[in-house]
């Protein structure tokens, strides 16, 4: 009887480095989170306005026609935004922000008083109406009334149109009235500002159409502000946004972070301080809501979060992820499952010091494959956190997270039992071989897994050539597979050259990524590192089997086997 191959001593020293590649990359990852950045200080302890929304909690939205905040949420909320600003901006008078101005009031603080412009001219009507009355109740709360916001970036009403409604509120009010919109729409539109008090621009470097870098981001908004001035002599200019996210994906140099928007709001008020520069930031407290329209980028601008907490020190040192050990914590609770499970996989093998020296290597290889699987789905989780907005989304990622840490372990090689130079065959012969059987094994649960983020890499590129302005670089989702596949490539398990699906998949994944680096720049590095990546995994995955060493896949050979005593 033929001798069942002897399970392997351990890993090879190009798995050993590998592994230990993996863990040290997720360990340097999450203590660059942790990282002090020493930032430059605030002009002061106030901020000249804020963009004011309620709408921070789940479920609120302002395309909610039946929400209405309740005054003691909007008096809690101007409260606290009392501690850091003495004045705030509304873009609307629905849902309850008809209350804002008197709240206001019994707190000593202004409103820029927004009214809602857009293409329903009904609406229009009587939304306007309704703010004139508003701020003649008021008047003394209100500094001045903002007749639309970005209606022509928009394109819901022409110029004139638009200048009708504004000089309607002018001729029945006696406080300023001003529209706001992004610079250059003002510039396209230079008559419009003949028809307001002051003209109230958008200056936003991450948004831009060429996106500014947070080290030229605060010089990028005054040299904008004094070109509008040039542009618009005469009139008084607010900035009326300016601001930068805290979560999403890098646009070219742009990169989203909790350090880079502590950085901008210090250096700005700095500048503004320094330029006597009118100006109002965006905004008071994160909108969740906005995450379904802008993905994680639109969600994450508030000085506060949604829970009313400051959403960066104001002063000293900022770490881009203050619970940046609970990565840690995930690598020493992965490293704890996955050595223990490695080390009583290898408690079969045959004589009593190859089962001591298997539990060891095995106990060691899973220690350091772990880590990386548990920092890497720490960083998952906080990935969902900030793009997943509803229940669809949570069940892709959940679903994700666990393919991928079964993707690890199986290719850690105790529960697979694959061989070295082993063909691993593609998803036509699984789908053939369980149409036969009605059973797929371990090793053939990793080529289906294989298969499965091939596809989810290639749909993801797709998306980012077609549609790619509010989405992320998921690379969580794939640090492990990739990991994976380089470890079985290390190993030479091979693909057969029939798997044609596989291949098909492949080539979508390097000729898509081609127009997405195109379209990105080289200098969004993180779409670079993340295609590199997908590139990579999909090269690992798709290595040709040899022509005189590889063998078949087991069906269901244990990698402890041992040989015939």
């Amino acid at each position: 009887m033929a001798e069942a191959p002897a399970a392997r001593a351990g890993p090879t020293l190009r798995e050993w480095l590998l592994l230990v590649a993996f863990a040290a990359a997720v360990l340097g990852y999450w203590l660059q989170q942790g990282r002090l950045h020493a930032l430059p200080e605030p002009a002061g302890e106030r901020i000249e306005c804020l963009s004011y929304a309620p709408f921070r909690l789940p479920g609120e939205t302002p395309f909610d026609p039946s929400l209405r905040i309740a005054r003691q949420r909007i008096e809690a909320d101007l409260r606290l935004l009392a501690t850091r600003t003495g004045c705030v901006r509304t873009y609307s008078i629905d849902q309850g922000l008809d209350q804002v101005p008197a709240v206001a009031r019994e707190l000593g603080m202004e409103v820029l008083l927004g009214v809602w412009i857009g293409r329903e001219r009904e609406r229009n009507r009587r939304e306007l109406a309704r703010a004139i009355e508003l701020v003649r109740a008021e008047p003394s709360a209100i500094r001045a009334l903002v007749v639309g916001n970005e209606v022509l970036l928009r394109r819901e009403l022409p110029e004139a149109e638009l200048r009708a409604l504004i000089t309607q509120a002018r001729s029945a009010l006696a406080i300023p009235v001003t529209y706001a919109d992004v610079w250059e729409f003002w510039l396209e539109h230079p008559r419009l500002a003949g028809a307001v008090d002051f003209v109230t621009i958008h200056i936003l470097p991450y948004w831009e159409d060429e996106p500014v870098g947070i080290d030229q981001a605060v010089t990028h908004v005054t040299a904008t502000y004094r070109l509008a001035q040039d542009a618009l002599p005469g009139r008084p200019i607010l900035i009326g946004e300016t601001g930068w996210p805290r979560a999403g994906r890098a646009r070219g140099e742009a990169v989203p972070g909790r350090v880079e928007q502590a950085r901008f709001v210090r250096e700005f008020t700095r500048a503004a301080q320094r330029e006597q520069l009118p100006y109002n930031l965006i905004e008071a407290f994160d909108q969740p809501w906005k995450r379904h329209l802008e993905g994680a980028m639109g969600g994450y601008w508030g000085l506060y979060t949604r829970d009313g907490a400051a959403a960066f020190p104001w002063h000293g040192p900022v770490r881009e992820d203050p619970r940046w050990r609970d990565g840690l914590l995930g690598m020493a609770l992965g490293a704890l499952g996955f050595g223990a499970a490695a080390a009583l996989a290898g408690r079969h093998a045959p004589g009593a010091g190859r089962r001591v020296r298997a539990a060891l290597a095995g106990a060691l290889a899973g220690a350091l494959a772990g880590a990386a699987v548990g920092g890497v789905l720490v960083a998952q989780w906080r990935h969902a956190l900030a793009w997943q907005a509803g229940a669809f989304g949570w069940t892709v990622a959940a679903l994700g997270a666990l393919l991928a840490v079964a993707y690890g372990w199986l290719a850690l090689g105790p529960a697979a039992g694959i061989r070295a130079g082993a063909t691993a065959p593609g998803i036509h012969a699984l789908v053939s071989g369980w149409t036969r059987q009605r059973r797929i094994d371990a090793a053939g649960a990793l080529s289906l897994l294989r298969f499965a983020f091939l596809f989810c890499a290639a749909a993801t590129v797709l998306l980012l050539v077609f549609d790619a302005r509010y989405r992320s670089f998921p690379w969580p989702a794939f640090a492990v597979p990739l990991g994976a596949a380089l470890l079985l490539a290390a190993r030479g398990v091979r693909l057969p050259t029939d798997a044609r699906e596989e291949r098909a998949l492949g080539v979508v994944i390097v000729l898509g990524a081609l127009p997405v680096l195109w379209m990105e720049t080289l200098a969004n590095r993180e779409a670079l590192a993340f295609l590199l990546g997908l590139a990579l995994y999909a090269g690992a995955c798709l290595m040709p089997a040899g022509t005189r060493s590889s063998t078949s896949m087991p069906a269901s050979t244990p990698s402890t086997a041992g040989s015939k005593e």
